[in-house]
């Protein structure tokens, strides 16, 4: 029998896989705690653009004055050789600290208690549950939810696993917003495979709103890496303005994917499901705090919590890991790089997402194909 709790179940992290089971243990019936470190609304270095699949997976649909007033359409992929290769794609584009303060409203709305300002600094697991520090204050519940990231300030798998995170930096991300004239199309998303500009990832040029924003990731020397692309950029779409604003994310992780142990369970970024072959996040945050929840659902019928996530998380799980080995090997050269981006390929994958997006409209959310390929 469940122990005399605070909460059945507390999440820790408010952006999107906190804020997705959540939503779900509170429909379901649990009482349940969604704790988010920073004030609400806040800052998030992230890319904030994603299929329309998206609002299936966070069980929604997105309000319009969450999203940016400019629509994205089109993708623009540019290759190390110059080479550019230009579609049409339907996104949603939105700024997280808007769109994350949505996701709490609408955890709160199917009866979640939410906090901000909550600064977790540890939990301690025993038989029947777990604590939970606070603001200093401990709280009980049967299950904790780890969203809250893996960066330096992440608390619960750092915890968890203290040997999944390096002495240096082993990602980043950095993204300036300029203000300004420029030839950038309000409605593209550019996207730059350069080594000499992200050596892990890729770079990223596109409009939210007014703001252009000039974005990179790697696995080192990033101020460089953001100053090179900055400068191939300004130069090659006129760029007459000035950057207002400068924001940054960096990871110690090394740890790949771990999906928690007895009652914590792992998701989102801090589950290690950040896709980089991809370049996204949002989907896989979204579809595990999904199955977090529907496994801790089940769990309350005698079973193991943990035990339910890996079994519903094997495809997500794989997925994450066969893609991290293909961008290993994409990234072993430019000229590896170049033939992964090679016309065939690239005819080949246009033809899956279009049966992909497809068949996602009949699919249910666990089941959806994330894309791109």
């Amino acid at each position: 029998m469940p122990s005399l709790t605070d909460y059945e179940v507390i999440v820790v992290g408010g952006g999107i896989a906190g804020s997705v089971a959540a939503r779900y243990t509170a429909e379901g019936g649990l009482r349940t705690l969604l704790l988010e470190r920073e004030a609400i609304p806040r800052n998030k270095p992230c890319s904030g653009v994603q299929l329309p699949y998206m609002e299936k997976l966070v069980g929604a649909k997105i309000p319009q004055d969450c999203l940016c007033s400019n629509e994205l359409r089109r993708v623009c992929i540019t290759t190390p050789r110059g080479r550019e290769l230009n579609g049409g794609l339907r996104m949603l584009n939105y700024w997280r600290n808007t769109f994350d303060a949505w996701l709490n409203r609408v955890a709160v709305e199917h009866g979640a208690d939410f906090r901000d300002e909550a600064n977790v600094s540890g939990f301690t697991q025993e038989d029947n549950g777990v604590t939970v520090t606070v603001n200093g204050d401990n709280l009980r519940c049967n299950y904790l939810v780890g969203a809250d990231g893996l960066s330096p300030r992440s608390t619960i798998r750092r915890q968890l696993r203290p040997t999944d995170f390096a002495s240096l930096v082993t990602g980043t991300a950095i993204n300036y917003y300029f203000e300004g004239n420029s030839k950038v199309e309000h409605d593209t998303l550019h996207i730059f495979y350069r080594k000499e500009f992200s050596n892990l990832m890729f770079s990223w040029l596109y409009y939210k709103d007014d703001k252009l924003v000039v974005g990179t990731s790697s696995d080192m020397e990033p101020a460089r890496h953001a100053e090179n692309f900055y400068k191939y950029v300004k130069e090659k779409f006129g760029l007459d303005g000035e950057v207002r604003r400068r924001e940054g994310y960096v990871t110690h992780h090394i740890g790949g994917a771990c999906l928690g142990e007895d009652n914590v369970i792992l998701a989102g970024d801090a589950a290690g499901f950040l896709d980089l072959y991809r370049g996204v996040g949002m989907d896989t945050a979204a579809l595990s705090g999904r199955l977090s929840a529907q496994a801790i659902l089940k769990a309350e019928e005698g079973s193991s919590a943990f035990i339910h996530y890996k079994k519903l998380s094997k495809r997500l799980v794989n997925l994450v890991e066969d893609n991290a080995e293909r961008q290993r090997r994409r990234y072993e050269s430019d000229d590896a790089l170049e033939r992964s981006l090679s016309r065939l390929n690239v005819i080949r994958s246009q033809m899956y997402m279009t049966y992909a997006m497809l068949i996602n409209r009949l699919r249910a959310p666990e089941s959806i194909i994330l894309l791109p390929t």
